[in-house]
């Protein structure tokens, strides 16, 4: 990827990733940072040379590239997952993380270097702009709505444990009210309830607060199903079961595109 020309107002990005739950969001807010600027997103990962040592009975090296193996089959989930038409570079090396980042983003004339929190103390070296990714992302609010009590009780917990703040709602006549009272940030909806249906929580929600980001959930889509909540200005579509991490980052992106690009309503 390296010499490729930008277009005027596109980026080269530099995600650094080291396999935590933080740096997966790095990862994520590149991507999401990419597309919203049509740039190119170049991912690094550095294998801490100085932590490799050979200790009787145990061999570091090969524990650490082995857990190495993991984390980028990880990374690479999520550039499969919500990288599509997006420019990514993937570099994995051996040396010190701190120093080897500061000098691939020299070298590959880095505009903005994303990072997680455990590594802040690059932004005085760094060449460029560098962006520390938060690890805590419960300052913002969702609602999880869904008629099956236990279900959504079960997610709110879930959720709650990947620091995501989450109140609950078992009813469309529930949500609106709840609206009325507080306004959440994000709002994970069933599609298919008794009373009013999430259809009409939508299309009632987005007249009202047409910036709340809505990702839909549904465990029996039907065709034209996405069309409908599209065109209605859902954020995206989901299918039951959700892979708890998937469903966390997609409520990530959801809040990146309310605070970043509030027009945009639409990811699907």
């Amino acid at each position: 990827m390296k010499g490729l020309a930008l277009k005027e107002g596109e980026m080269r990005i530099l995600a650094v990733y080291d396999g935590t739950l933080n740096s997966k969001d790095v990862v994520r807010y590149g991507l999401f940072r990419a597309k919203m600027t049509g740039g190119e997103l170049h991912i690094i990962h550095v294998l801490n040379s100085a932590l490799i040592t050979e200790y009787a009975g145990f061999n570091a090296e090969e524990a650490a590239r082995r857990e190495l193996s993991y984390y980028l089959n990880d990374a690479e989930r999520i550039i499969a997952e919500v990288g599509k038409g997006i420019r990514v570079s993937f570099t994995t090396m051996d040396g010190i993380p701190e120093e080897e980042f500061v000098r691939y983003a020299k070298e590959n004339k880095i505009e903005m270097i994303l990072i997680p929190e455990k590594y802040a103390e690059i932004g005085r070296r760094a060449p460029c702009r560098v962006s520390i990714v938060p690890s805590d992302f419960s300052t913002f609010k969702i609602l999880l709505v869904d008629d099956e009590v236990d279900f959504v009780n079960s997610l709110a917990k879930r959720l709650n444990l990947r620091n995501l703040r989450t109140d609950v709602a078992t009813s469309g006549e529930e949500t609106l009210a709840y609206v009325r009272r507080e306004v959440p940030d994000i709002m994970i909806l069933d599609l298919r309830m008794p009373g009013m249906d999430g259809i009409e929580v939508l299309r009632k929600v987005k007249e009202s607060f047409p910036t709340m980001q809505v990702i839909i959930l549904s465990g029996r889509e039907t065709k034209g199903d996405r069309e409908e909540v599209k065109k209605l200005g859902a954020f995206d579509f989901v299918n039951k079961p959700a892979d708890i991490d998937m469903l966390a980052g997609k409520i990530k992106e959801a809040y990146w595109t309310k605070i970043e690009k509030p027009q945009q309503t639409s990811a699907m």
